[in-house]
């Protein structure tokens, strides 16, 4: 969720559709290159071995997760470091694009792409069609306008109000699976959703009044403070969901799945992934052991 900022970033999503964008992740540029593992690399798909490439899609307006910097084509976030950190365990250059986040777990079913990253958070329905290799957790708050005093920290003072929520993310599933039975349960009225098509649509809703709250990432608050255009403020929730984020990988890849889990394991054992996490001040959140499709195996 920077370096763009987000109020600059939704402002100009009015103006410019944003098509794929290629951009070169710039992680620890300052720091000595991690060495190659030339096991981890023969594990490679052929097709990536040949290639030294892993195509990667995500959809770059979440920071800290992943957003453009300045010159609107290098990404920057803490998962730009983390799989360009991978990508040299592997011996391999990730390329990034960036495209609506409804594309993203498709693009990877269909081939396009190997892997999808862009905090996407890992659930059963979401493993029938994909393999996750989770790496971090996530948790999140409401965020609404500073001036906005009717919304406070029980969940059914939500009811009645818009949310705004992005199309085919876990916020509209929060809303609408969570918060909304809740308020009806309790004799209140639903919680009204704004379906929007991307994060930036989302919170430029939220600057203008249009929505009453927006969900986001806990970890994002800091950014999206600093950036928003009016001031806003987040309230931490009851009810609110804790997931498990995880890399995509097409069920079929399972060899790119499993190189993926070992070089995270790597950046675990040699304190890269600590270094990064603290260098975005997310270690709250960090995963102690990477795994695959935590959500069955281990769930939350």
């Amino acid at each position: 969720m920077k370096m763009k900022s987000i109020a600059v970033s939704a402002l100009s999503y009015l103006c410019v559709t944003l098509a794929s964008v290629s951009a070169t992740a710039p992680a620890f540029a300052a720091e000595a290159p991690l060495a190659m593992n030339a096991e981890l690399h023969a594990q490679l798909p052929e097709k990536i071995r040949q290639s030294k490439v892993i195509n990667l899609v995500t959809d770059a307006h979440y920071p800290p997760c992943e957003s453009f910097a300045e010159d609107n084509k290098t990404m920057v976030g803490f998962e730009p470091d983390l799989w360009d950190a991978m990508g040299q365990v592997l011996g391999v250059k990730v390329k990034p694009v960036s495209i609506d986040f409804a594309g993203l777990i498709p693009g990877v079913k269909s081939g396009r792409y190997d892997v999808a990253v862009e905090c996407i958070s890992d659930s059963l329905e979401r493993e029938k069609q994909v393999t996750f290799v989770n790496y971090a957790y996530a948790t999140n708050e409401v965020y609404t306008l500073a001036t906005n005093t009717r919304v406070k920290a029980d969940p059914l003072t939500l009811c009645g109000l818009n949310a705004g929520v992005q199309t085919g993310t876990d916020f509209e599933h929060a809303i609408n699976e969570i918060y909304t039975p809740n308020c009806v349960k309790q004799g209140k009225p639903a919680v009204k959703t704004v379906t929007l098509p991307s994060a930036d649509a989302v919170l430029l809703a939220l600057y203008a009044g249009r929505v009453d709250f927006v969900l986001n990432d806990a970890a994002a608050a800091g950014e999206i403070k600093k950036k928003a255009p009016r001031p806003i403020r987040t309230v931490q929730m009851p009810l609110m969901p804790k997931y498990y984020l995880g890399m995509v990988v097409a069920h079929e890849n399972d060899a790119l799945s499993q190189a993926l889990l070992k070089a995270l394991n790597v950046l675990h054992e040699n304190d890269t992934y600590d270094k990064i996490m603290a260098r975005w001040e997310l270690s709250d959140v960090r995963l102690a052991k990477p795994g695959i499709n935590l959500m069955k195996t281990n769930p939350i």
